[in-house]
């Protein structure tokens, strides 16, 4: 079971859902806000990894092609020495986070981490545009990548 959740960090430090905002986040550059994911009820990513969210999901969004041509995909964080990487294991993912020496992994079905990928991203890259209008042709794009 996956469990991705995306959250923006509001100018009190408070972090929402991003489906339950309705204001638009305070710096249209600089979107700060987390990524959970959580794999078989581990918890790989949480709000205690925040960053630049929109950037963050804009180079998952890129990782999640490059995974079905190579096998293999990793990010770093945008402001952050935290790597995400993906890595096939025959039908099978391993997602992990590196943060300095301290190592989480967890093994999933590729077609089910890149469909519950696609379908979290897309509602991400949607509700950004209806938040932050300037940023949707950046958006639009990253959701394209996401979904090629």
């Amino acid at each position: 079971m996956i469990e991705i959740e995306t959250y923006l960090r509001g100018s009190d430090g408070k972090f929402v859902q991003v489906d339950a905002c309705t204001a638009r986040p305070a710096d249209a550059y600089y979107v700060e806000g987390a990524m959970r994911i959580a794999i078989h009820g581990v918890e790989i990513i949480g709000v205690g990894e925040w960053d630049y969210i929109d950037q963050l999901w804009a180079y998952v969004a890129s990782m999640v092609p490059k995974l079905s041509t190579s096998g293999y995909a990793s990010t770093y964080f945008p402001d952050q020495p935290i790597e995400l990487s993906f890595r096939r294991q025959g039908p099978r993912v391993v997602v992990s986070v590196k943060s300095g020496n301290d190592v989480k992994k967890a093994s999933v079905s590729a077609s089910d981490l890149v469909a519950v990928l696609r379908g979290e991203g897309s509602a991400f890259f949607d509700k950004m545009s209806e938040l932050l209008p300037e940023n949707a042709g950046v958006y639009s794009k990253a959701r394209r990548e996401l979904l090629s």
